[in-house]
């Protein structure tokens, strides 16, 4: 008898363990305008130089999986998003709770004069209110970065991790040099990886085992009580 529950419980601890995926946001907003320079580089399909923050559909710029080249300028600029503030906070929202392993941010650099690679830091949220730091990324300035502004090549992606962390919302800062390199900030894309809701529902899988472990445990006390009575 403790062999099966033991079997059974075990089944239940399946439900918990899943495998590493990409995790969608169901949108997000950022609190700055974004800036117009040679193009006008907002999200697509959202006016954002009014107001703050900025309301995102899901299927915005930084999430609808289009890519942008090395070379910003190609197709007009079309997948990026540009800021010229100092700081910029994008915080996005999941919905539910996701256990987060990983960001990674597309973005480029044409010169230390122009555009030039963010340092990046994540921080999380259960209530979109109150967030604790997770992961920052320093990207030292170098002409190393540089990229033609035509260069058709693909661009470079920033990559923030450490210590897992469950969460609701999920902000990324985007924070320009400064110190006399240049204004521009561009990202086209922010994914995340993670394991999988928190405290989900167990996998179809999972519950085959779960009613089969309960069932053997039921026909065992049956037998014993039979063989009581």
């Amino acid at each position: 008898m403790k062999a099966i529950v033991a079997g059974a419980v075990a089944a239940l601890g399946l439900s918990t363990a899943v495998s590493a995926a990409t995790l969608n946001p169901t949108g997000y907003t950022f609190d700055a305008a974004t800036d117009c320079g040679s193009f006008c580089y907002h999200d697509a399909g959202v006016f954002t130089g009014a107001g703050s923050p900025q309301p995102v559909t899901p299927f915005g710029e930084l999430t609808d999986g289009v890519l942008g080249y090395a070379g910003w300028a190609v197709d007009g600029a079309a997948p990026w998003v540009g800021w010229t503030d100092s700081v910029v906070n994008i915080d996005f929202s999941f919905g539910g709770p996701f256990n987060f392993t990983r960001v990674d941010v597309g973005t480029t650099q044409d010169n230390l004069l122009d555009v030039v690679l963010p340092n990046l830091r994540v921080f999380s949220s259960n209530n979109g209110v109150d967030w604790l730091e997770r992961w920052s990324l320093v990207t030292p300035p170098s002409d190393a970065n540089n990229n033609p502004d035509l260069s058709t090549a693909p661009h470079v992606f920033l990559t923030l991790s450490g210590a897992s962390f469950d969460a609701q919302y999920v902000r990324l800062e985007v924070r320009n040099q400064g110190g006399g390199y240049g204004p521009w900030s561009f990202i086209d894309e922010v994914d995340f990886t993670g394991g999988g809701v928190v405290g989900g529902v167990p996998e179809p899988s999972a519950w085959a085992l779960m009613i089969a472990g309960f069932g053997l445990a039921g026909a065992a006390l049956r037998r014993r009580t039979a063989a009581v009575a």
